[in-house]
C-alpha cells in the first residue's frame, strides 16, 4: 500500500525544524519578489502590470 513520505515525516518533525523551515521560507519571499520585480522591469513591463487586471 501506498503511503506518502510526508506522513512518515510529519511524525519525527520538530518545533526546531519549524523554525529552520518558516526562516527558509521568509528568506525565499524576501528574495524572489524582488528579483520577479527586475525580471518584469528588464523585460520592459511596468511593475503594476503585475498586480492589477486589465
Amino acid at each position: 500500500m501506498f503511503r506518502p513520505a510526508l506522513f512518515t515525516e510529519l511524525k519525527s518533525y520538530s518545533g526546531k525544524k519549524f523554525g529552520s523551515d518558516l526562516f527558509a521560507g521568509i528568506t525565499v519571499g524576501v528574495v524572489a519578489l524582488p528579483l520577479a520585480m527586475a525580471f518584469s522591469i528588464a523585460s520592459g513591463f511596468l511593475l503594476s502590470v503585475g498586480y492589477t487586471r486589465r
